[in-house]
């Protein structure tokens, strides 16, 4: 080929995700997760969960949408990471009451009222639970990654009680953990009613009760 030839057009580089974020470039990747999840809250304020579009969260970032779906696949994604982001708070509260030397299932009951109490008072949670009902917990409940996160947090621990002849074993571990997040999640959308003692009521008497062998 002489110099003169016309080239052939070079082979367009794969788009990476950086320099959708202008001069200001996420650290790391939850860090631009965050960033979009935060845009995400402030358009559910503004908006409502429900009229909020990918469009209005890409706006608010400062990226453009493809940026958004990059991270997040679909609004129910976004929904559903904010709900665990927030969730995280309350469950690492609840977690404490595992340090302590009262029975399993008392630690249970408590780290089960704690996680409620936190969800309630993150303004986070009230946001996503206040505009959409239920949606938000539907949507986590369904997904791996919650399921996964809440084996985790304490499904070993559920586990390592069933071995010890304190909760019941005729019932799988995940079921269980499942069933606990099921009954924190219905604390959340109707509070105890205080003729039934409340919250604290309603755990602490058919919680344990459900659970022991």
């Amino acid at each position: 080929m002489t110099d003169g030839a016309p080239r052939a057009p070079a082979r367009p580089t794969p788009a990476r995700r950086a320099p959708a974020w202008g001069a200001d470039l996420p650290g790391s990747e939850e860090q631009a997760r965050n960033r979009l999840l935060d845009a995400a809250e402030r358009c559910y304020a503004e908006l409502g969960v429900r009229r909020t579009r990918m469009s209005d969260i890409a706006d608010r970032a400062g990226v453009h949408r493809r940026t958004v779906y990059s991270y997040f696949p679909s609004k129910d994604a976004v929904l559903e990471a904010c709900f665990m982001r927030a969730e995280a708070q309350a469950m690492a509260a609840g977690a404490r009451c595992f340090d302590t030397d009262e029975p399993f299932l008392t630690q249970l009951a408590n780290a089960v009222l704690i996680s409620v109490r936190i969800c309630r008072e993150s303004p986070s949670m009230r946001l996503l639970l206040a505009d959409d009902g239920n949606r938000p917990m539907h949507i986590a409940a369904r997904s791996e990654a919650w399921r996964a996160r809440l084996t985790k947090g304490f499904g070993h621990l559920l586990a390592e009680a069933v071995a010890a002849g304190e909760v019941r074993d005729d019932v799988p571990v995940d079921t269980l953990a499942h069933w606990v997040a099921r009954i924190a999640f219905s604390l959340l959308a109707e509070p105890g009613r205080p003729q039934d003692g409340g919250d604290e009521g309603l755990v602490h008497a058919f919680l344990a009760r459900c659970l022991q062998p």
